[in-house]
This record gives structure tokens, sequence and C-alpha cells, in this order.
């Protein structure tokens, strides 16, 4: 059944799929849930959705208007989820917010790492922002495509408002990184070098600056390094042109992550010209740490991206791949997904290719898509967030 939501500049189509599991509930768990996402391309907004685990709905409840040439391409939340900060375009953003449809701008910065990298003549944009959860609670930017060879540092006001860079740190001048993440400690930063096919190691001081300490060589010159997460002493590094997930060990003594040789596919074997028609996209860790969902897309509408599940040990070492799903389209830009942060039960993915956001059960190591919501704006949608 498709209920329309009323929407200034677009029709919107919210559904409740027929075919679904019972709803099942952890303790201590609320039955809405609040998720934002935002867009490729102008006009920015911040889209906010509700999704109901008890009767599996999902629909559109806000459409909050940006700066119109801010869209926001990836967005994270502060430690609190007090404030939203954005990768927009030229500029890194942050929204206060006070409840799911309360989100008010507050600041935007230049990148201003090269006088180069915000002029409109230039295609280098702000592709992926991270929030430091410890004090002082900095945020680190990553610049992309050309001029791209610093990350910007921001530090935060009391009310966790970006408020000024205070620090420009070096990668080299062909870097492009897309993804970034600490260690669990916060000492030290590991960044996804897609341009420079490299995973770097930073180390922070006590002010949240950065220092360098090493860069490695991808495996193989074609892998593309384009995203991370850690777990452990495990890094694992998603290739973005090798569509593989590689598996690392981080050295105890140096911190500087080492290759084990092992490898997982994103895409499955035997597909002709894979490193020009698919191109790999995110992966994260399950709430409970206990699994690991990567993604691919396909570079045509006729094609399908992918999703992948990993189980892991205790160690953090990937005990096996449990399965490889195609998604319902290439994906686009974006084929993200997020999985929530309370459960292991409940993951999002976003399409821009079409333009939606779906809801996914993990259940028994079975992955079940139970809502769905059509969004049919302009460069939605980007990676989506959980609220609450």
């Amino acid at each position: 059944m498709l209920r329309p939501l009323v929407s200034s500049s677009a029709v919107h189509f919210c559904s409740r799929l027929r075919s679904r599991p019972p709803a099942f509930h952890l303790p201590g768990c609320r039955m809405l849930h609040h998720l934002m996402v935002g867009t490729w391309t102008p006009p920015g907004a911040i889209f906010t959705f509700e999704f109901n685990d008890e009767e599996l709905t999902l629909k559109l409840i806000k459409r909050t208007a940006i700066p119109e040439n801010e869209p926001i391409s990836w967005m994270t939340f502060d430690h609190a989820k007090k404030n939203i900060y954005g990768a927009a375009m030229k500029k890194w953003s942050s929204f206060a917010v006070k409840s799911p449809t309360e989100i008010t701008h507050q600041a935007s910065h230049p990148m201003e790492h090269e006088p180069q990298a915000s002029s409109p003549d230039t295609n280098t944009r702000a592709i992926f922002v991270l929030a430091a959860k410890q004090p002082p609670f900095n945020v680190y930017g990553n610049p992309f495509y050309d001029h791209a060879g610093f990350g910007n540092i921001f530090s935060v006001n009391q009310e966790g408002a970006l408020e000024k860079c205070v620090q420009n740190y070096e990668y080299s001048p062909k870097t492009g990184i897309h993804g970034m993440v600490f260690d669990p400690t916060e000492t030290y930063l590991y960044s996804a070098d897609l341009r420079g096919n490299k995973v770097w190691t930073h180390k922070k001081d006590a002010q949240g600056q950065l220092t360098l300490v090493h860069c490695v060589e991808a495996p193989d010159p074609g892998d593309h390094p384009r995203w991370v997460a850690l777990y452990q002493n495990y890094l694992y590094v998603l290739m973005e042109a090798g569509n593989r997930l590689a598996v690392y060990v981080i050295d105890e003594q140096t911190h500087i992550p080492v290759f084990t040789h092992i490898t997982y596919p994103l895409i499955p074997p035997g597909i002709p010209n894979s490193k020009t028609m698919y191109r790999s996209d995110v992966v994260f860790l399950s709430h409970s740490k206990k699994y690991l969902f990567a993604t691919s897309r396909a570079n045509a509408h006729n094609l399908t991206g992918y999703i992948a599940a990993f189980k892991l040990g205790p160690a953090g070492n990937i005990e096996r791949q449990i399965c490889l799903n195609p998604t319902p389209t290439s994906g686009g830009h974006s084929n993200a997904v997020s999985p929530c942060d309370w459960s292991d039960e409940w993951l999002a993915l976003t399409d821009d290719q079409d333009g939606w956001i779906e809801i996914y059960r993990w259940k028994d190591e079975f992955l079940a898509r139970v809502a769905h919501c059509d969004v049919k704006e302009p460069g939605f949608g980007m990676n989506a967030i959980w609220y609450d």
C-alpha cells in the first residue's frame, strides 16, 4: 500500500512491505526510531525519517532546508548526538539537533588548506567527516578530487558547533582520502587514500592535532582504498576498484597496519570488467562488533550493487563471509549501509540512482528488507545516521 507524503518540492512515497517477519524487541528499545539523510547535489536539505520497528513502516517526517549550495554528501553526529557535521561541497557545516524535526544550521567553514580548494572553478569537494568521541571533540574532514593533499581539523564551541580550523595536516599532493577511523583510544587515526592507493597512520595529541606516523601502499596498484573499519587489533580496508575487503593487523609496537594477505570479495567472482563496472563503497561494524557489513556499487543502472556480511571472532578476525546479496539497484553514488547503534537487528541502506532509503532486518544471519521509502529529490540519498 502506498501513501503519499506532501512536500513542496517533490512527491514522496513510503510503503510498508506486505511480506515481513514478526517484529522483535530488545529490552529497553523504543518502537519508533529516527534517521537523517543528506544529498549529493543541490539544493541542500536534511531529511528526517521515522521507522516503526513494530509495524515495520518507514516514512519521511521532515525536510529541513539548509544552505542551498551546501548539500551534505556525508554526515555524522557528535558524541552526544546534539550536533550534525556535514561534508558540504566546498564547505564543512554543522547543525544543532534539538529533536528529529528541529535541526538548525550553526556554521559553515570553507576548505582553506589550498587557495584552489574552495574555488568554484575546481572539482575539490568536502567528502568525509569524522567527529572525535573524546575531548576536545575536534572534527576531522577530508577534501577529495584535486587539491586534496591535506586534512582539515576543526575545533568546536561549547554547544558543539564548528568553531575554527585548528590544523591542516598533510598527506601528499596526489592524495584523495575517502574514509578514516580512530583506534578505540583515539590515539591513532587510519585513513584510506583512494587516489594515492595508500593507508595512512597519524597520531593524535592532547589538543586533537595530528602528526604523521607512516603510510603503506595498498597490496595491488589497482586497489584504491576507500573505507576503513577497525575492531580490536584488526583494520578492515575496503578497496573501491579492487572490489575486495583486505584484512590488516595493527602492529602493537609501531601501530602501523600490516597486510595479512587475507581478502574477501565484495562482488561475485568472474564478473567481466569488474574494475570499471563496479566500485565498492563502505564497511561498518554491527553494534555488538560480532558482524561486519560492506557494500559495492555498479557503474550502470541495469546492474545491481551488492551487500556482504561477515562473522567476526572475539579477537576481531573474520571467521567467515556469510553472504553476498544483490542490492535493489546499482546504488548510484551511494549504496551506503548504516547499522543502527543499539542492536544488531536493523540496518539502513540508501540509494541515489532512484532515490530511496530502506531498512533491513538482520536475524539468524539472514538479511531481510522490511521497509522502504522513496524520496524523489535531486541527489537523494547519501548516508543515513540513526538518531534514536
